[in-house]
């Protein structure tokens, strides 16, 4: 889970910056960014800034994922699904899945 909530704080930081250059380019970001996290507890932290026992060893720089998330400017929700493209890139599958992923990707020709 900790990784998981890593990965998402690094992405909303990226998210954040992107937001900031639209804005400087003239382009208003009146939505909040939509962002996908595969972890329920991760994804559950970054809604409840209250500390508990199994993520109080978390650094402290991470945990201003919650501003974000409070201001609107990131919105994070769950994308648990057992089919997700991704996992060509974290693990191995059998052929199908992964010719289906392949597909998916643009990485091969139809």
């Amino acid at each position: 889970m900790e990784a998981e909530y890593v990965a998402l704080s690094e992405a909303i930081r990226e998210v954040c910056w992107l937001r900031s250059l639209h804005n400087e380019l003239g382009f208003k970001q009146k939505l909040p960014t939509l962002l996908w996290g595969d972890n329920e507890g991760a994804v559950a932290m970054t809604k409840d800034p209250q500390f508990h026992q199994w993520s109080k060893h978390i650094d402290i720089k991470y945990q201003a994922i919650h501003k974000w998330v409070a201001k609107g400017f990131v919105h994070i929700e769950s994308c648990r699904d057992q089919d997700q493209t991704a996992d060509i890139l974290t693990k191995p599958l059998p052929r199908v899945k992964h010719k289906k992923h392949v597909l998916e990707m643009g990485l091969s020709p139809v």
